[in-house]
């Protein structure tokens, strides 16, 4: 194939501000942008950080207090949606897809941002709202739902992390997220619990404990932080563990089906931290082809939690 070929099959990235809290996105999916790992999450979270710098008045890429400290616009609750057509392993390299975001205020220093991300050729509306993601969600599509607020580390390192909402930030001219459709519940429950909300009808299948210890080289953000999305790589990382003690294929854990993960973070942890997680199975009926990983990330010395997951498969093997 000729270059000229080439370059007339790849589409350039293209970026639009549909209204005052609502961007829309046409993007090529890259090789650093999916695969079996949390490099998708952490696109999605490049893309929520550069949704509120674009309607909250505030780069969140520079962001600072009145001292000139850096203030960082971190993530308490995450969630991804979706279904076997569309997972968070689904997209590919030279996928098309159309990526719809949109922030609401939640309280006087956080936001709830929400992204759908779908085919380009589904020629879904570039609109977003809470009521989509919640009741009448398009098939095919993932969605994805954080909850981020404004961070400012203390003297005690990545232990110590306090509220700092930066200067600049504005929430008046985003709508308030009505109450019935946040997502407030489900975090109070996994912080208070340790654990979400239960499925119904499920029982237990199995508990583990396996250690981690955090990597310098590997999870650690540009300033120095545990990222967020290392979070999700380390539940998957004992997720796997898992998997073969269960007697499944590094094949099957590859194809796994997750149509609904959630994370709470609660805490950050400096580099060379010894982890535990703790994680417990649970089923529903013989017929019930779904499954459940609940997931407890605790720093060892001091078990203090660090972050709370679930994650709901489909298709569970015997």
């Amino acid at each position: 194939m000729s270059s000229s070929a080439s370059s007339d099959n790849l589409r350039p990235d293209r970026l639009e501000r549909v209204d005052r809290h609502t961007l829309l996105r046409e993007v090529t999916i890259k090789p650093g942008m999916c695969g079996h790992n949390a490099l998708l999450v952490g696109q999605i979270g490049d893309w929520t950080w550069e949704t509120v710098s674009q309607v909250c008045g505030v780069n969140a890429f520079r962001a600072v207090d009145g001292a000139g400290k850096p203030t960082y616009l971190s993530f308490y609750f995450y969630q991804i949606l979706g279904d076997r057509e569309f997972h968070l392993r689904t997209p590919t390299f030279g996928d098309h897809l159309q990526v719809v975001s949109t922030c609401y205020g939640f309280g006087s220093e956080s936001i709830v941002t929400l992204h759908r991300l779908a085919s380009i050729d589904r020629g879904l509306p570039p609109k977003l709202s809470a009521e989509e993601l919640l009741t009448a969600r398009y098939p095919g599509c993932l969605y994805v739902q954080s909850v981020n607020r404004w961070i400012q580390r203390g003297s005690n390192g990545n232990r110590e992390l306090y509220t700092a909402v930066p200067l600049g930030f504005r929430l008046a001219r985003l709508e308030t997220l009505p109450p019935a459709l946040a997502p407030r519940l489900a975090y109070d429950t996994a912080r208070r619990q340790g654990a979400f909300a239960p499925e119904a009808g499920f029982r237990g299948a199995g508990e583990w404990a396996m250690p981690y210890e955090v990597d310098a080289a590997r999870d650690l953000n540009g300033v120095g932080l545990l990222c967020f999305a290392t979070y999700f790589s380390i539940t998957d990382s004992v997720l796997g563990k898992v998997w073969q003690l269960l007697g499944r294929s590094a094949r099957s854990f590859l194809d796994r089906v997750v149509v609904d993960t959630r994370l709470c973070f609660l805490g950050n942890a400096e580099p060379g931290t010894s982890l535990t997680v703790r994680m417990r199975r649970s089923i529903g009926d013989p017929w019930d082809a779904r499954e459940r990983f609940d997931a407890q990330i605790i720093e060892e010395d001091s078990q203090r939690m660090l972050a709370v997951a679930a994650l709901s498969c489909e298709g569970r093997e015997p």
